[in-house]
């Protein structure tokens, strides 16, 4: 599939709507929500970023812990681009067109978190349970 091709609407509506339940505290709506979340990624395509061949990783914390930057996109995937340039993080970086089993590897590391949706703009957390 071209990076032109991929929209995933869905997932964004869903992240908009556990948001939106978050700020409502409505965690029965979230549950939903979060579980609907994980059957669209289930069968979903994603933008990544990857540095010689790598996933692009993210720390997170003190640790080792880290996120995978994923763009739902082609325009996210172009303002994340720019988020790395400003950050000095753009050398070496390629885009690639993934689905979640590419991603299945890298689950069994203690240290993932998951992904980071949008990193730009958004920095949505999409938990590793959900993949």
């Amino acid at each position: 599939m071209d990076a032109e091709n991929i929209k995933n609407q869905e997932i964004k509506n869903h992240i908009n709507m556990i948001y939106l339940h978050e700020e409502n505290g409505n965690e029965e709506k979230i549950i939903k929500e979060r579980e609907a979340l994980k059957e669209s990624l289930s069968k979903s395509t994603f933008i990544s970023v990857k540095e010689d061949g790598k996933f692009v990783k993210i720390p997170y914390g003190l640790e080792d812990k880290y996120l995978i930057p994923i763009f739902l996109d082609l325009r996210e995937f172009e303002r994340g681009i720019e988020y790395f340039r400003l950050n000095e993080m753009d050398k070496n970086k390629e885009m690639t067109v993934e689905t979640v089993d590419s991603y299945k590897k890298i689950k069994e590391d203690p240290n993932f978190l998951g992904f980071v949706v949008d990193i730009a703009n958004l920095n949505y957390n999409i938990d590793a349970d959900l993949i």
